[in-house]
């Protein structure tokens, strides 16, 4: 596995799926809307980062 992918991966794993995992758990009714919008952050962060260092670079 290329560093790219794995930081993908990792990307995926780490950051992506706990924030949409809060959503679908139905955690964001229990807590306040500073902390949905922190998380929603966090997911739209993690599509950033897959999506910026996702594209094939112009050398391979």
């Amino acid at each position: 596995m290329k560093n790219r992918n794995l930081f993908l991966f990792l990307v995926i794993i780490c950051i992506i799926a706990p924030a949409i995992h809060y959503f679908v758990a139905g955690k964001n009714f229990d807590n306040t809307n500073v902390r949905n919008i922190l998380v929603g952050i966090q997911a739209l962060a993690g599509v950033a980062l897959v999506v910026l260092y996702g594209r094939k670079s112009k050398t391979e």
